[in-house]
């Protein structure tokens, strides 16, 4: 995997997106795990979607999903300086400005939209940041990972105990944490809330937390890939006011706001091939088993 990752990463852009077109394709035209995954996923957040469009809009999913995935060999193997020359054009950008100059901490919530690792190399060209990261099972993998995205300049810290506590001391210090706020957490680690069209949703209950107990400030970030090549825009979003009540599951349904605002912009360029929705309440049934996901 590292070796086909770095071979990627020698070649253009547009021949990485090719390459990853041309899987999404494939996988599309499939009986995929990830094509069933994305249709249930659309079908549950678009219930009143036209079934053409929404077959479309899958299509199109698999095809953006594909890039994501071959667009790792760029993504970690050029330079910082090469990375920050895919980046066209960043949007809402004072609020970035407005946070940088509070003394508070930031939590920066970058949902899986476009291609993430971007996110890395603009932000740490700006200021340090701290990012939270679910390790690799293979350890070797999982440190070549961390090296090359530590390259640009961020901190990576993993889902323990301890990973948790360096995000408070940083959030506490006045520093900045990146994190990815639409993973479904564990049972005890989540609390059900609305996302999009679905009404329970489990939503990690961390983000409230941190931003709680520190009293630092929530700020969106996403990526939007450009068509043809052209590289990627990112686009800051500002938290709801009820990101920080003190009901979690108030602040929950903001942040799900927030995800859902983010992929707004481009809607096929969001993870929907990520199970989002196993865990239902009361013991519900889970989506994917009752679709027969393969």
């Amino acid at each position: 995997m590292i070796g086909l990752i770095k071979v990627m990463g020698l070649i253009p852009l547009k021949w990485s997106q090719r390459i990853g077109r041309l899987i999404g394709h494939i996988l599309y035209r499939r009986r995929t795990c990830s094509r069933e995954v994305a249709r249930v996923n659309l079908q549950m957040c678009y219930p009143d979607m036209a079934e053409v469009e929404l077959e479309r809009l899958l299509q199109q999913t698999l095809l953006q999903n594909g890039m994501t995935g071959t667009e790792m060999g760029p993504m970690w193997g050029y330079s910082q300086q090469e990375g920050l020359a895919l980046l066209k054009n960043v949007h809402n950008e004072e609020l970035f400005d407005q946070a940088l100059a509070d003394e508070r901490g930031v939590l920066l919530l970058c949902p899986h939209q476009g291609n993430w690792e971007l996110v890395n190399n603009y932000v740490s060209s700006r200021c340090p940041i701290t990012i939270m990261y679910r390790p690799a099972k293979s350890k070797v993998f999982n440190e070549w990972m961390v090296s090359r995205r530590e390259q640009v300049g961020c901190k990576l810290v993993p889902t323990t105990g301890a990973g948790v506590k360096h995000l408070f001391a940083v959030l506490k210090g006045g520093g900045m944490v990146g994190f990815l706020p639409d993973q479904e957490p564990k049972a005890r680690s989540g609390v059900f809330a609305p996302f999009m069209a679905v009404e329970q949703t489990l939503t990690p209950k961390l983000p409230h937390e941190l931003l709680k107990r520190t009293g630092a400030i929530g700020l969106f970030i996403s990526v939007e890939r450009l068509p043809d090549a052209e590289g990627f825009d990112i686009h800051f979003f500002a938290a709801d006011d009820e990101l920080y009540a003190d009901d979690a599951v108030v602040a929950a349904a903001a942040l799900n706001r927030g995800i859902a605002q983010c992929v707004a912009v481009a809607p096929a360029q969001y993870q929907w091939t990520y199970k989002r929705f196993k865990r239902q309440p009361d013991d519900g049934k889970n989506p994917y088993k009752v679709a027969g996901v393969p």
